[in-house]
């Protein structure tokens, strides 16, 4: 039997269709690196793993080990506009900014000593103020979230950054933004109204499966997270595991 265009099972198969050429247009990053230690790379890289695991086939998911932000930043500002869905950062971190060092690896560490006299730290801060006070020996392939071009990222992407203290206060200027809250003041004002930035609020750690946690479980999703939009915590979380699409919608409708 012929199929009569406009009926409800072909406009049913149009929008399935649709929809998921739309998706494969989604792009998802995961960046992992940077850490002096090798140790602490090769955590950041099972944890990056295991959240690949939970895209499955949703978008493009492009993991990659950095170690500059300058990477990171160039990376972004090359993709066609509203076309990141997602990020995730597996690196260090403070209320300030996130951290590459340049030259870092898997296989081997990079002393302190090394990196000063360098002037290996290509780390991505939230701006050029705080970059001035707290930056130390930096490489020239630092960054600021100034540079980033946000009309690259869709209107509900989600960054979560998996690092520690992202989300929390800057010692000695409770008054500051957070490199969370002023990430997500960027995206909103790029018109990224629906987009969220996730981030911890105390020291983070791989092992969510406390001191039994093997090598190929290490996530850093659990602990206290807050959940960003346009500078204000729309969620905090506790659990372990993923932060739902639509935990993150009811949190969104409740602004």
């Amino acid at each position: 039997m012929a199929v009569v265009f406009g009926s409800p099972s072909f406009v049913l198969e149009k929008e399935e269709k649709t929809s998921q050429e739309e998706t494969k247009k989604y792009k998802r990053f995961l960046f992992h690196g940077g850490a002096l230690k090798s140790s602490d790379n090769s955590a950041f890289l099972y944890a990056a793993k295991n959240v690949e695991k939970d895209y499955n086939n949703d978008g493009e998911v492009i993991r990659k080990s950095v170690d500059s932000a300058k990477t990171i930043v160039d990376l972004i500002n090359s993709q066609k506009d509203n076309t990141i869905q997602s990020i995730d950062f597996f690196c260090h971190g403070t209320p300030i900014g996130v951290y590459f060092i340049k030259g870092t690896s898997l296989y081997n560490d990079i002393t302190t000593k090394e990196r000063n006299k360098n002037d290996l730290n290509s780390s991505l801060y939230i701006g050029k103020g705080l970059r001035l006070v707290w930056g130390w020996e930096l490489s020239g392939e630092d960054k600021v979230l100034s540079d980033i071009d946000y009309s690259k990222f869709t209107n509900s992407c989600k960054i979560e950054i998996h690092g520690c203290l992202t989300a929390g206060t800057i010692p000695g200027f409770p008054f500051l933004d957070n490199f969370c809250e002023d990430l997500s003041e960027y995206l909103y004002k790029a018109g990224k109204e629906n987009s969220v930035v996730i981030g911890h609020s105390t020291k983070a750690n791989p092992n969510i499966n406390g001191d039994k946690t093997k090598n190929e479980e290490q996530d850093y999703r659990h602990g206290k997270r807050k959940v960003f939009n346009n500078g204000n915590v729309i969620l905090e979380v506790v659990k372990k595991g993923r932060i739902t699409g639509l935990e993150i919608k009811e949190a969104l409708n409740k602004r």
